[in-house]
């Protein structure tokens, strides 16, 4: 067998393993969604929403540290540091504590600022497991990132998997019990260090090639930093859109702004869920791909554009009796934002695909700007003067319309600098 053989056949492997770990952590995280709205009611999924938002804000704002370890992680396996010892290095665990110490400062010297327009004053509580997910979260993103750079996607599939398996079962068995709100919230933390602590038991060893990554402490901190900043503008207009609108919600009707936030949560899902989970393989994909990356790049969008387009038929035509049928006459009051919003929801998917191409060409500064407009422009329409459903969806697309532009361009002029140096090589 071929070496290209056995090559397509492992990318097909992992796009089935990942592929089915992603449908495993989509569904769980819909079941928490539906479980926690219908046993608690939209008044008060509208306080667990807000604490899933924040959480997960900071979950996406560490994607960009599991972007920087893969992309650093994949360049060594590339050129091993082994061929060139006098090379500097950085001890990854070493790295994974400083950067885990660096999140919990961060949090415990800000939660004054943001915790009671976010949560309540009477739900201040909430603040210690969101601490405690935010520090185990960086174990989890950068694991996630070694075993990505490593091409190991079986076992980054079990982390996918395993963590909202154990999330789902937590949840259920806290609003089974009857638990409340800080119960809810540290019943969503827990499966953090434990799906850590499995992943490094079963990879231990086929993680030692990624002990050091090359490169300076400050080197890799300064692309971190980058690569978060564009994952925090990633998170404002994903995980982190119902606590924003939170913050600029007041006299719009608690039951009104649940089912918006449910109806935003359910209808994203379908698209960026799996485009979360393959963001790493994508960036390894186009890196090895830089003189197709155009033609893949197409190819990835026109998927994502014609998955839109099918869900927002498939929305048109039963998404009202769905979400009815699921939470009762209530939801109808958003009913007219539900296709629009799965429209809005394709092009922050196609930032999805864009990102890991700029990426892949080491361009962080396109990679961040673009990300980085997309969230000001949205940030912006949310403090228009306008409906709050209106807002919304002006955030939703013009932001990403923006950040997509920006994304293309980097793309395409990477792509004719590299024909130009060939061209000039060759004469």
């Amino acid at each position: 067998m071929s070496d290209s053989t056995r090559g397509t056949r492992r990318g097909k492997v992992s796009i089935v393993l990942i592929g089915g770990a992603t449908v495993v952590a989509g569904v769980s995280g819909y079941l928490v969604t539906l479980a926690v709205a219908q046993q608690a009611g939209l008044a008060a999924y509208s306080v667990f929403a807000v604490f899933w938002a924040v959480l997960y804000f900071i979950v996406g704002c560490l994607f960009g540290l599991q972007q920087e370890m893969t992309r650093a992680v994949s360049a060594g396996a590339r050129a091993p540091l082994t061929s060139a010892p006098e090379r500097p290095r950085v001890p990854v665990p070493r790295f994974v504590l400083l950067a885990a110490g660096l999140v919990g400062v961060l949090i415990a010297v800000s939660f004054p600022l943001w915790a009671i327009p976010a949560f309540g004053a009477d739900q201040l509580g909430l603040v210690v497991p969101l601490f405690v997910g935010a520090v185990a979260s960086v174990a989890v993103a950068s694991l996630s990132g070694v075993l990505s750079g490593l091409g190991l996607w079986a076992d980054l599939a079990l982390i996918v998997g395993l963590d909202g398996a154990m999330r789902l079962a937590a949840v259920l068995t806290v609003l089974a019990l009857g638990g409340d709100q800080t119960w809810l919230a540290w019943a969503v933390i827990v499966p953090f260090p434990i799906t850590v602590g499995i992943a490094l038991t079963v990879a231990r060893r086929r993680l030692t090639p990624a002990r050091y990554v090359g490169g300076t402490y400050r080197g890799l901190l300064w692309n971190s930093s980058r690569t978060i900043t564009a994952a925090a503008a990633m998170a404002a207009m994903v995980t982190g859109f119902p606590a924003l609108l939170s913050l600029f919600s007041d006299g719009v009707d608690a039951e009104y702004f649940g089912a918006l936030i449910l109806a935003i949560t359910l209808l994203r899902a379908p698209l960026l869920v799996p485009l979360t989970a393959f963001q790493s393989y994508l960036l390894v994909f186009f890196a090895s791909r830089r003189a197709t990356i155009i033609r893949a790049l197409v190819l990835f969008l026109a998927v994502v554009a014609i998955g839109t387009t099918v869900f927002a038929g498939l929305t048109a035509l039963f998404g009202e009796q769905v979400f009815v049928w699921l939470f009762g006459d209530k939801v109808r009051q958003v009913s007219d934002l539900l296709v629009p919003l799965v429209f809005a929801s394709g092009m922050i998917a196609g930032l999805f695909v864009t990102g890991p191409a700029v990426l892949s060409r080491d361009d962080h500064a396109a990679y961040t700007t673009g990300w980085v407009v997309s969230a000001i422009l949205a940030m912006g329409a949310v403090l228009m003067p306008w409906a709050i459903g209106d807002r919304v969806i002006a955030a939703l697309v013009i932001g990403p319309a923006a950040g997509l532009i920006i994304h293309i361009t980097s793309v395409v002029r990477g792509a004719a600098e590299r024909r130009q140096h060939i061209s000039e090589d060759v004469e």
